[in-house]
């Protein structure tokens, strides 16, 4: 009685693991704090750090965020939190990117640019990438 318990606790330990390891998920993500933010007509420009000193920037196209490609989502940023960017990857592939923002564009976070930039190149991009 005692050998069969103790085969049955066995068996049951070993099954529980091997489904502990299917469940891993094929999406994953990366939060990066942002430093600024510019809006301009054809997209975002993010300012971030990833290695603490070195200032890194992604353009991030307006069709993003347009209904119907859901590639880019912005969401207002709780008062207290610091602006953030959350990226989603499925299979290592890039699926959409979210700002987290404050609501008022009359926040010192928003950043303008001078009228006349031409960035039209730069935001001529179909996948998350850092410049």
């Amino acid at each position: 009685m005692k050998k069969t318990a103790i085969v049955l606790a066995l068996l049951l330990v070993v099954s529980v693991s091997v489904f502990a390891f299917k469940n891993e998920s094929e999406y994953s993500y990366r939060n990066i704090p942002l430093q600024k933010v510019y809006n301009n007509q054809n997209g975002y420009i993010a300012l971030f750090t990833l290695d603490g000193y070195k200032v890194s920037k992604s353009y991030l196209p307006v069709d993003w965020f347009r209904f119907g490609d859901n590639r880019g989502h912005v969401i207002a940023v709780p008062k207290g939190c610091y602006p953030y960017m959350t990226i989603v990857y499925k299979n290592n592939e890039f699926q959409y990117v979210t700002l987290a923002v404050p609501k008022n564009p009359a926040d010192p976070f928003w950043g303008t640019l001078p009228a006349g930039t031409n960035l039209k190149e730069k935001f001529a991009v179909e996948t998350f990438q850092i410049d």
